[in-house]
């Protein structure tokens, strides 16, 4: 498979202020407030606004939990953490036959948190998952591949997997900014 995102992803991130710390699930689950019910945020909480907007609170740091939800390709949302960290939701948002795919990944230290695959509410590995090989056959990927290549990998592998990579777009779309109160 030779399906190539536009730019580099994980430069496209960093770009805007992501570089710090990026922590996100792409969940097949078309509806932003059914992502936001499922993570726990309760009902009417989330505001409407633009990535810019979202953006302007990020913080690795904070302690209050802070999501960004928006429409990514059809049938599937993506949830970036702003702030706040938090245990994997996978499990959760994955019940009744959903799909998740999570990263967490922090820059300058090139820390990488194993990448999580969660299907129906079970816990599976996205590198030995036979339905997922052919997305990674042309990537050069070992146990030597530097972190940062090794996040670039795994953001166009769920690209392909979701059918849309992060882009220029994405960064000009609407979504749910969601505070933990």
């Amino acid at each position: 498979m030779t399906f190539l995102p536009a730019q580099n992803q994980l430069q496209l991130l960093e770009t805007y202020g992501l570089d710090t710390r990026f922590g996100a699930q792409w969940v097949s689950i078309a509806d932003g407030h059914e992502v936001a019910r499922r993570l726990g945020f309760p009902a009417g909480t989330a505001e409407r606004c633009d990535f810019q907007t979202a953006i302007r609170s990020y913080d690795p740091l904070g302690p209050a939990q802070r999501v960004w939800i928006t429409p990514h390709a059809p049938g599937w949302s993506h949830a970036l953490l702003l702030s706040g960290g938090q245990a994997s939701s996978a499990q959760e948002l994955s019940r009744h036959g959903r799909r998740v795919f999570e990263i967490s990944y922090v820059g300058g230290i090139e820390e990488l948190d194993e990448p999580v695959y969660t299907h129906d509410g079970e816990y599976k590995d996205i590198f030995d998952e036979s339905e997922f090989g052919a997305h990674w056959a042309d990537l050069p990927y070992d146990n030597t591949t530097p972190v940062p290549e090794l996040v670039e990998q795994l953001l166009i592998v769920i690209g392909r997997i979701t059918g849309r990579f992060l882009d220029e777009n994405w960064t000009t779309s609407e979504g749910l900014l969601c505070d933990m109160p």
